[in-house]
C-alpha cells in the first residue's frame, strides 16, 4: 500500500492585523459580554443601591507666630509655631477626637425608627454586655425598653431618668403613636473615636498658603455638619490653651492667693476695729507706725518675690517637657533678662534653620541632630538661668524673712496695749497691701491671658450640604462601563492565551505536517425538514441526502475530491475514517463521505467497526445487531447483516454486539478474509474506525487501509494530542490521506472561516454555493442581519 504523508514546512509569520485581535473579540465574546455585563451590572446596582454620602468641610488659617519679648525679638520676624503638617496632625489628635465624640454623643445610635416617632436623647449610659436596646412608646409620654434577647427592662417617662440596673436613659419631647419604636445602641467609645478619625480627611489648600481644609462624609449631612465645626472649635480651644498655659497657671495661683488673703483682710480689719472701740486706743506713736510701714513694706516685697518665683517654677516646669519632647520652646518669663533674650534669639534662629532643613532631610540625619543638639545646649543654658533665678529668689525671701522678724522684735518691745494695737494694725495694713499688690497682678495675668489670641482662625465654617457627593452616578456608570470592556477584553485574550488547540487548518498543517483534505461546516438542525433516515432519536444528520445543495453537503464533496487525488496510481478501495477523542463526530462524517461516494454510481459500503461505543446504526434507523461483530465471530454471514440504505448503490454494516475483545477481532485473520472478499463486491469501503487515541483498535484497522482520513475537530483537540496523534500514525506506517477539520459546535467557522492567506484570497471556504441552505432545502436564511454582520468582520480587510 502506497503511504504518502505530505510535508508542509511552516509558513513565514503573518503579519498581525487590527482584524485579528477583532477576530479574538469575537470569537470570546461569550466571556467578554459575561465580565462585561458582570461588571457592569454590579456597579449600576452599587451606585443605584447606595446610600447618599455628604461630605463637609471647613478651612482653617494657621498665621505664622512671632516670638514673644519685644524689641528685637520681635523685629526678627523669627516662626516658633509648627508646621501645617504638624498643625494637620494636631487637628486629627486622639484628643481632638475623643473630644468631638463626648460633645456630639456620636456612641449613640439610633437605628430602625418609626416615621412620626420624635424624640431627644439627653442621657444614655450602659454597661451590659451587648448594650443594644428596642425603645417602644406605650403612651402619651411613656415608653418601655427592651434588651438584646427581648427582654422588658422597665418603663420610663419623657422628661425622668429611668435607671434600671446597668442602663441609664432619659428621653425628652417623646412624640408618637403607642407602637412606634426604635433601636438605640451604645457603640465602644474606642472604635467610634477610631471610625471619626479615619474620616476626617485634612490637607493643605495649595502649597505655602497655610490654608488648612479638614472635611468628612457621612450618610447624614447634619451630623457631617456638627462634626466639622465642633472638631474646629475644639481645635481652636486647645490651642489657644497651650498658649495661654503660663498664664493660666499664674491667674489660678493669683486667685488663690486673693481669697485666702482677703480672708485675712477681713479678719484683721474686724480685730482692728474691735480693739479700738473696746481697748480706746485709736493711733500709735511714730515709732511704732515706722516699724509697722516699714513691716509692711517687707511684706509687700516677699509676696511679689514668692510670686516671682513661683512663675520661674511654672517656666521650669515647661521648659522640662519641651526638653523631653524635644520642642525648641522658650518660657515667656524673664525675657526682659538681655541673657535670657539673647538665648531665645538664638533658639529661635535655630528653629527656623531646623524647619528649613527639614523640608530636605528627615530627623535621622546628622545636621538634624546637630541642630537638635545647639537647640539641646540652649535650652539647658535656659534651664540652668531660671534654676539660678529661683535659688537667688529663694534667697530674698529668706532675707526680708529675716526682716520682717527683727521689724516684729522691735514692735514686741512697745507696751502691751500699743503692742496689740500695733499687731493688729501691721496685719491689717499689711494685708492690705498684699490684697492690692496681688489685685494689681491678677488683673495683669488675666489680660496677658485674655490677649493671648490663637495663631488659627476659621475662614469659612461648615454648612449643611445640599447634594451628595457619593454615589456619582454618571461616573460610575462610565466607569463600570470602561472597567468592564477592559476586563473583558483582558480575560478573553487571557483565554485565548491558555487555549492551546487546534482551531485552523494553518494550524493542523503545521503542527502535523499532513494536507487538508476539506474543511466540514456545522452541520445544524433544520426545522419542517427530515434529516434522518428512521425515527430514532439518536440518529445523526445526513446532510449531503437531505441538503445537496448545503454548504456542507459541498464541503463533503470537495472531501471526496481529495480522497481522489491524495493517493495518484495507489489503491484507494479501503477508508479508514478516525479521530483523535470521542465526540468529533467522525461518524456522521463517515457516513456523509460514503453517501457522497456513492453519488458517482459507485457501489459503497460503511461498516461500523467502532465495536465500543457504536453510533453508526442510529443515523440509518436500522437495528444494531447483527453487526461486524456478529460476522467475525461466526453467528452471522454477510448478507444477514448488510442493511441497502435505498440511497445510491450504498449498504452499510453497523458493528453488533459489544464484545469482550474488540482489538483482536478486530485484528484477526477473519476481519482480513471480510475485506478482501467485500474488495471483489464494492467499490470503496468505508471504515467507521474508533478514535486513535482513546483505543487501539484504529491502530489495528490502519494496516488493514488503503487511505486514512483524520477527523479533527476545530477548537476540539490540543496540540501535544494531536502530536501524539502523528506518532501514533507513524509507528503503524498508516497511508495517511489528509486531515478532516470538523466544525462539530460551530465555533470553528469562527477560526477558519475568514482565514486569509498570504496572497489575499480566503481559503477553505464552504464550497460554490452561498452560505445557508438552498431554498430546497427549506433551512434557515443566511441574509439575515447577523450574517451580515459576521460577513463584513470577516472580509473586511
Amino acid at each position: 500500500m502506497d503511504n504518502q504523508n505530505p510535508q508542509f514546512s511552516t509558513p513565514p509569520t503573518e503579519e498581525i492585523h487590527l482584524q485579528d485581535y477583532l477576530n479574538v473579540l469575537f470569537r470570546r465574546r461569550r466571556v467578554f459580554l459575561l465580565a462585561f455585563a458582570a461588571v457592569v451590572i454590579s456597579v449600576s446596582l452599587y451606585t443605584l443601591l447606595m446610600k447618599p454620602v455628604y461630605e463637609v468641610s471647613t478651612t482653617l488659617h494657621v498665621r505664622d507666630e512671632k516670638v514673644r519679648g519685644g524689641g528685637v525679638l520681635d523685629d526678627l520676624g523669627l516662626s516658633r509655631q509648627n508646621p501645617v503638617e504638624t498643625e494637620i496632625e494636631i487637628l486629627k489628635s486622639r484628643t481632638n477626637a475623643e473630644d468631638v465624640v463626648e460633645r456630639l454623643n456620636l456612641t449613640w445610635q439610633v437605628a430602625e425608627r418609626s416615621a412620626d416617632l420624635d424624640f431627644r436623647i439627653l442621657e444614655f449610659a450602659s454597661s451590659a454586655e451587648i448594650p443594644a436596646f428596642r425603645v417602644e412608646i406605650t403612651g402619651p409620654d411613656t415608653f418601655q425598653v427592651r434588651d438584646s434577647t427581648k427582654q422588658i427592662l422597665g418603663q420610663g417617662t419623657s422628661g425622668k431618668r429611668l435607671q434600671q440596673g446597668d442602663l441609664t436613659l432619659v428621653l425628652d419631647g417623646l412624640s408618637g403613636k403607642a407602637g412606634d419604636s426604635f433601636k438605640l445602641t451604645l457603640l465602644p467609645f474606642n472604635d467610634v473615636v477610631s471610625a471619626l478619625r479615619e474620616g476626617v480627611r485634612a490637607s493643605e489648600v495649595g502649597k505655602g498658603t497655610n490654608i488648612i481644609r479638614a472635611s468628612y462624609q457621612s450618610t447624614d449631612p447634619v451630623r457631617a455638619r456638627q462634626v466639622v465645626n465642633t472638631l474646629a472649635t475644639v481645635y481652636l480651644e486647645r490651642s489657644i490653651l497651650l498658649k495661654t498655659e503660663e498664664a493660666r497657671k499664674s491667674v489660678e495661683f493669683i486667685e488663690k492667693q486673693l481669697e485666702e488673703v482677703r480672708t485675712l483682710l477681713d479678719s484683721a480689719e474686724k480685730s482692728l476695729e474691735v480693739y479700738k472701740r473696746e481697748a480706746g486706743i485709736v493711733r500709735l506713736d511714730s515709732e511704732a507706725q515706722s516699724l509697722i510701714e516699714r513691716l509692711s513694706l517687707a511684706e509687700k516685697e516677699r509676696s511679689a518675690v514668692s510670686l516671682r518665683r513661683r512663675q520661674v517654677d511654672f517656666a521650669l516646669e515647661t521648659l522640662n517637657a519641651a526638653i523631653e519632647l524635644e520642642q525648641g520652646y522658650a518660657p515667656s518669663v524673664l525675657l526682659d533678662d538681655p541673657v535670657v533674650a539673647a538665648l531665645a534669639q538664638q533658639l529661635a534662629a535655630l528653629e527656623v534653620e531646623r524647619r528649613g532643613l527639614l523640608v530636605e532631610v528627615t530627623e535621622a540625619h546628622p545636621l538634624m541632630q546637630a541642630l537638635q543638639d545647639q537647640i539641646r545646649e540652649i535650652q539647658s543654658k535656659l534651664l540652668n538661668i531660671y534654676q539660678s533665678t529661683r535659688q537667688s529668689l529663694s534667697v530674698r525671701i529668706a532675707s526680708l524673712t529675716a526682716d520682717m522678724d527683727r521689724y516684729e522684735a522691735g514692735l514686741r518691745k512697745l507696751p502691751a496695749a500699743e503692742q496689740q494695737l500695733a499687731r493688729l494694725t501691721r496685719l491689717a495694713t499689711v494685708n492690705a497691701d498684699i490684697y492690692t499688690f496681688l489685685l494689681q497682678k491678677h488683673e495683669e495675668a488675666r489680660i496677658a491671658r485674655a490677649s493671648t489670641i490663637s495663631n488659627i482662625s476659621v475662614i469659612d465654617s461648615a454648612i449643611t450640604p445640599d447634594r451628595p457627593v457619593k454615589p456619582q452616578k454618571k461616573k460610575n456608570l462610565l466607569l463600570g462601563l470602561i472597567v468592564g470592556a477592559m476586563l473583558g477584553i483582558g480575560l478573553a485574550f487571557f483565554q485565548e492565551y491558555l487555549d492551546d488547540t487546534i482551531k485552523d487548518a494553518d494550524t493542523a498543517k503545521r503542527i502535523l505536517g499532513l494536507a487538508i483534505l476539506a474543511v466540514i461546516p456545522h452541520i445544524g438542525p433544520r426545522p419542517g425538514k427530515p434529516e434522518k433516515i428512521g425515527e430514532g432519536e439518536e440518529q445523526r444528520p445526513l446532510i449531503t441526502h437531505f441538503a445537496p445543495r448545503s454548504p456542507a453537503a459541498e464541503a463533503f464533496r470537495s472531501l471526496r475530491t481529495s480522497l481522489h487525488f491524495s493517493g495518484v496510481g495507489g489503491e484507494k478501495k479501503v477508508v479508514l475514517v478516525t479521530s483523535c477523542f470521542p465526540g468529533e463526530g467522525k461518524t456522521t462524517i463517515a457516513a456523509n463521505l460514503a453517501e457522497t461516494l456513492a453519488q458517482t454510481d459507485a457501489r459503497v459500503l460503511l461498516i461500523g467497526c467502532d465495536l465500543r461505543r457504536p453510533t453508526l446504526h442510529a443515523v440509518f434507523g436500522a437495528s444494531r445487531t447483527p453487526g461486524l461483530t456478529e460476522i467475525l465471530i461466526g453467528d452471522a454471514t454477510f448478507d444477514e447483516t448488510v442493511h441497502p440504505t435505498g440511497i445510491h448503490q450504498l449498504d452499510f454494516i453497523s458493528a453488533g454486539t459489544t464484545p469482550p475483545n474488540p482489538a483482536e477481532l478486530l485484528g484477526s485473520q477473519r476481519m482480513v478474509d471480510l475485506l478482501q472478499e467485500l474488495r471483489g463486491r464494492y467499490d470503496t469501503i468505508v471504515l467507521d474506525a474508533p478514535p486513535l487515541l482513546a483505543v487501539t483498535d484504529a491502530s489495528i484497522l490502519t494496516s488493514l487501509s488503503d487511505r486514512v482520513a483524520v477527523v479533527l475537530e476545530a477548537g476540539g483537540v490540543q496540540i501535544k494530542a494531536a502530536q501524539r496523534l502523528r506518532e501514533l500514525l507513524d509507528e503503524a506506517q498508516a497511508p495517511v490521506a489528509g486531515l478532516i477539520l470538523n466544525d462539530k459546535t460551530g465555533k470553528g467557522m469562527e477560526y477558519y472561516a475568514s482565514y486569509r492567506g498570504r496572497s489575499g484570497k480566503y481559503k477553505y471556504g464552504y464550497g460554490y454555493y452561498s452560505s445557508g441552505y438552498s431554498d430546497e432545502s427549506s433551512g434557515p436564511d443566511s441574509s439575515g442581519w447577523w450574517q451580515t454582520v459576521k460577513e463584513f468582520f470577516r472580509f473586511r480587510r
